[in-house]
């Protein structure tokens, strides 16, 4: 199964919870329950920089192709993410690091309207929809995701829920 859906959220702090919800909603309709506590973390933290650093509307996108789930958080400010160290009793400078340790992989994409923070988590090759993904072909719908993969949409029973 390749799967991709985005959202478009206001630069709040209400932007938090909404994108936690988008993205825990679309990993249980797609049966991928075991990713949403990650996913939910590493996104909350994601779209917080982004409301606090960059000031902007945020875009958040989930895709799944490949055996991995990629959530993408979109903002409009050019400037990059930068890693900081923490100290003991900080009480910020911790998301980075911590995406990079909960993650598969993770990433900065810029683009002509701002940039992407992605992360990946990968999905357990029990999964049942793991090789459902038509990746070969002529007249695929494919969307290339700012991370520079590639996902298909596929219809199946989690359209319904769309």
């Amino acid at each position: 199964m390749c799967r991709v859906v985005s959202r478009e959220l206001g630069a709040t702090t209400a932007a938090v919870a909404a994108a936690r919800t988008f993205v825990a909603d679309a990993l249980q309709r797609w049966e991928l329950e075991s990713l949403v506590p990650d996913a939910v973390l590493l996104t909350s933290e994601l779209v917080t920089n982004s409301i606090r650093h960059a000031r902007t509307e945020v875009t958040v996108t989930i895709a799944v192709a490949d055996g991995v789930a990629e959530v993408g958080v979109g903002d409009r400010s050019p400037l990059l993410p930068q890693r900081r160290q923490a100290g003991a009793h900080a009480e910020d400078g911790r998301g980075l690091p911590l995406v990079d340790l909960v993650s598969t992989e993770w990433g900065v994409a810029a683009s002509a309207s701002g940039k992407q923070v992605w992360f990946r988590l990968d999905v357990d090759s029990s999964w049942p929809h793991l090789t459902d993904c038509p990746c070969g072909g002529d007249n695929l719908q494919r969307v290339r995701l700012e991370s520079g993969r590639y996902a298909v949409a596929t219809p199946g029973p989690w359209d319904a829920a769309d």
